[in-house]
């Protein structure tokens, strides 16, 4: 069979990014998201095919009714998972509501979760599988108006060494990439005007030890690379790809 791999969030920014670098690499890319016109941009780009996905995390009936199309392809074995999709919500301890909160535990945490626990049957079946989560370096250390974010993202880091201790022995591996500022839609400065834009990347950037934030293709190098057999012997890795900013 040939090989294949599902990016969740892969209709823009890192999940995009990764699933078109796992294409350059010869995979067969299963793209989950909820924009399907966002999909289908991402899929015209898949030199070695690509399967839309098009459903909400947070709606596990419509997640088991798209991943049947994986279980009954015969054409195709998933050895890498990518759980990628996020929300992100700024706000103070007061404004953090409960919809806030389940929002983003939903989609940052319990809908990888679920993804996860509905793939494992298949992924033992076959004792090869690479599973990526991607955390952030808020995960590892917290700013202020984060609350949400920040706490859910350093779950996903502990969830990630606990399958990875759990599910080595069925050959599967699990390891988590921790983003610092990386210019995605996911934040809100993305899409300003140019000079805007400009004046607040500008900002952002001298709080990096490297002077400058992140791109989508640097964080997809660096998830494709402890999916891949390059990172056969790790497992339970947490890797910050952050300019450096986890050390300020």
């Amino acid at each position: 069979m040939k090989k294949a791999a599902l990016v969740t969030g892969a209709g823009s920014g890192i999940g995009r990014a990764t699933a078109l670098e796992l294409a350059r690499q010869g995979y067969f890319v299963y793209l989950m998201g909820r924009n399907k016109e966002h999909l289908e941009e991402t899929a015209l780009q898949c030199r070695a095919g690509a399967c839309l996905l098009t459903c909400d995390l947070k709606e596990p009936a419509q997640v088991e009714k798209r991943l049947q199309e994986i279980f009954e392809n015969p054409v195709y074995q998933l050895e890498i998972l990518i759980n990628n999709a996020g929300v992100f919500k700024i706000h103070s301890a007061e404004e953090g509501s409960d919809e806030i909160w389940k929002e983003q535990f939903e989609v940052n945490l319990l809908g990888p979760v679920r993804l996860t626990r509905l793939l494992l049957p298949y992924f033992k079946k076959y004792k090869k599988a690479s599973i990526v989560n991607v955390s952030s370096t808020l995960g590892l250390k917290p700013t202020a108006n984060t609350g949400a974010y920040s706490a859910i993202k350093a779950a996903m880091i502990n969830w990630t060494q606990s399958l990875a201790l759990e599910l080595g022995p069925e050959g599967i591996r699990v390891n988590c990439v921790c983003p610092g500022i990386v210019d995605t839609p996911i934040h809100s400065f993305h899409g300003l005007p140019s000079a805007a834009k400009g004046e607040a990347l500008k900002k952002m950037s001298s709080l990096q030890p490297l002077n400058r934030i992140g791109n989508s293709d640097e964080l997809a190098k660096s998830i494709c690379f402890l999916a891949s057999e390059q990172s056969a012997w790790t497992t339970g890795a947490v890797l910050s790809v952050d300019g450096g900013i986890h050390l300020t």
